[in-house]
């Protein structure tokens, strides 16, 4: 679970965004939307750790950020994908793991399977689609199974099919209890809570 409190981020002493009190259960999806520099990747940064320039609390699982500064629990995917052009897909999708496990590795087949990644898993990643590299981040992301996966901009990322596609490989994830905030200009379908920027503050919808 991830809970918020007073949460405000100010810039030359006036307000940037605030959020009242949130608590963001387990296993569920929260669709944050808002223009352009509202500040949604920022509330992002925050909730990963990268971020502190706010006031308020975060916690994850009753932790704040700053005690999983070490061993991360949260997942950042932001627009621009981060992959090894280099490797192939399939290196960039294990790279996390020292060792992959039968287990680990059935499942990162048959999700590529479903979003159509099988017939590149061999490829070198320079070769590949902009949404295929977003593909290989959240397949990478959910077989590592954060308490928390934040996708930044995920409007950008995918068209309505390919969305669907990516909402079932988010499953995976959210089925071994994590949380899903994805950040978005517009609607995305399918989310459990929707909240928007609202004049500098988080509303819930």
């Amino acid at each position: 679970m991830l809970e918020i409190e007073n949460y405000s981020v100010t810039f030359k002493k006036e307000m940037f965004l605030s959020a009242d009190n949130l608590a963001l259960e387990s296993g569920r999806k929260f669709n944050l939307l808002g223009r352009n520099g509202s500040g949604k990747s920022i509330f992002l940064k925050s909730i990963h750790g990268t971020f502190t320039a706010y006031k308020g609390s975060i916690k994850i699982k009753e932790r704040t950020p700053l005690f999983y500064k070490k061993r991360k629990k949260t997942i950042f995917i932001e627009s621009i994908p981060r992959i090894l052009p280099e490797e192939t897909v399939w290196r960039n999708i294990t790279l996390p793991f020292h060792k992959i496990t039968i287990r680990q590795k059935q499942k990162i087949t048959d999700l590529c399977n479903n979003v159509g990644l099988s017939e590149l898993i061999g490829l070198k990643a320079k070769l590949i689609s902009f949404s295929a590299a977003k593909f290989i981040e959240l397949i990478r992301a959910a077989v590592q199974l954060p308490h928390i996966l934040l996708l930044d901009d995920m409007d950008t990322y995918f068209d309505e099919i390919n969305l669907v596609k990516a909402l079932d490989v988010c499953e995976y994830a959210l089925n071994n209890g994590a949380t899903i905030i994805a950040t978005s200009t517009a609607k995305l379908e399918n989310f459990d809570y929707y909240y928007r920027i609202v004049e500098k503050k988080m509303v819930k919808l």
